[in-house]
């Protein structure tokens, strides 16, 4: 009767610690893999295609956090959602120099952080009409 106290005792405290130990030794890895998205604005310095909707591209932009401007490249894909004056647009349209607003995605793996573009916009400047 003891042996059987015994073991039902140690698989009582088995299956009670096993979601703390996967929570300690589980949890913490997939915290770091959590990607954060960023927001930010800038002017693009350099855009280096892939293909016409692939690549990379390098905006300069001032960073709140850090107070100064920043140069930063991230890779552009064919997921990447791209839009000039409100319409659907590809790598291949932007142009170096352009101010651009968009959304960054950036993750760690293998132990070194990977930027991806998710969104792009570009509001180009609308030509007045000249004469009056």
């Amino acid at each position: 009767m003891r042996k059987t106290l015994k073991s039902g005792s140690i698989l009582l405290l088995i299956i009670l610690l096993a979601p703390l130990l996967l929570f300690f030794f589980g949890g913490c890895g997939e915290k770091q893999q959590q990607a954060e998205i960023i927001s930010l604005e800038g002017k693009i310095e350099k855009i280096e295609r892939t293909s016409d909707n692939a690549g990379t591209i390098t905006v300069a932009y001032f960073s709140e956090k850090q107070k100064q401007e920043l140069t930063d490249t991230a890779q552009v894909t064919k997921e990447t959602e791209i839009m000039i004056d409100g319409a659907a647009a590809i790598l291949k349209d932007l142009r170096e120099g352009e101010r651009v607003r968009g959304e960054v995605r950036v993750e760690k793996k293998e132990g070194k952080r990977v930027k991806s573009v998710l969104k792009i916009n570009v509001e180009r400047p609308k030509s007045s009409p000249s004469g009056g």
